[in-house]
């Protein structure tokens, strides 16, 4: 039960929170593109993430509890 929290806190907290950090910090900041812009690129391929990644991770939950 442990490594699922791991799990999830690693594939749902850390991972997309650092993407949010670097990509608003190399995009609105290095490159100077619009906030707009940045937040809605961004948001948009941390959908796309947590879509996939809601999958996948059902599918583990469900192996280690088989």
């Amino acid at each position: 039960m442990i490594k699922e929290k791991i799990y999830f806190a690693g594939y749902f907290l850390l991972f997309p929170l650092t993407f949010l950090i670097s990509s608003f910090v190399w995009r609105y900041v290095m490159k100077g593109k619009g906030l707009g812009e940045v937040m809605t690129d961004s948001l948009a391929i941390l959908a796309i993430y947590y879509f996939i990644v809601s999958i996948l991770f059902i599918g583990r939950i469900k192996q280690t509890r088989e």
